[in-house]
């Protein structure tokens, strides 16, 4: 159970700091601050902030299931399966999937 408490605590470190990375360089984007650096740096924090909330979201969950007493062995094979998932269809929409208001290479 400690193992998921640091986890969990470390997770959310990541989140809080991809997060305000992500949103201020959204923000700095959409008002015409440093426009190519902040569209490459919200295009680039985009897949590890989704990866960190996962992350932080699962290890919440299985810390406070622990917690509870209950037994959580399924719940590592649904959460790998739901991430994996998560993250691949991510990679496809980023790779496949062209924004025509902003290309990587234009930004």
């Amino acid at each position: 159970m400690e193992l998921y408490d640091q986890i969990r605590r470390i997770s959310f470190v990541f989140f809080f700091l991809t997060g305000l990375g992500h949103f201020l360089a959204g923000l700095m984007f959409m008002n015409g601050y440093f426009v190519p650096e902040s569209g490459i740096v919200n295009r680039v924090l985009f897949i590890p902030f989704v990866i960190a909330t996962l992350t932080y979201a699962f290890s919440n969950l299985k810390y406070h299931l622990l917690e509870l007493g209950k037994d959580a062995k399924w719940l590592n094979y649904t959460l790998i399966g739901i991430g994996v998932a998560v993250f691949l269809g991510l990679l496809v929409i980023e790779l496949f999937v062209v924004d025509s208001s902003c290309p990587l290479s234009k930004c």
